[in-house]
């Protein structure tokens, strides 16, 4: 009678173990899990619209295109370098003394611009 209970009850206890493990895990795929934006979110500007938003870049000369139309009212700036990475180009801004001032990232699949820092 011991023995049956006992089993009885360690089958009881691994029961509610399994079906809360199997719940938890029905529970996730049901719902969306919303994760932090890669680029951040975007924002209005009077300069170009949404900066940078849906458009697709393809070459580094248009990445550049794209930066000096977003950078056009800060004259004492350059675009010096833009490297092309997987997914974005990485372009380097400098001052008018030549010092790096920023990192500055493009998405390539939606024309994003974010500063890498």
């Amino acid at each position: 009678m011991r023995q049956t209970i006992l089993i009885l009850l360690l089958f009881f206890i691994a029961f509610l173990t399994i079906s809360e493990t199997l719940y938890g895990q029905s529970l996730i795929h049901q719902e969306s899990i919303e994760c932090q934006p890669t680029y951040g979110h975007y924002w209005r500007s009077d300069k170009w619209g949404w900066y940078g938003a849906r458009k697709v870049v393809r070459t580094p000369t248009e990445a550049r295109e794209i930066l000096e139309k977003f950078f056009m009212l800060h004259r004492g700036i350059k675009i010096v370098r833009i490297r092309e990475s997987a997914w974005f180009f990485e372009a380097e801004i400098i001052n008018r003394r030549g010092v790096v001032i920023d990192l500055v990232l493009i998405d390539k699949r939606t024309g994003r611009i974010r500063s890498k820092f």
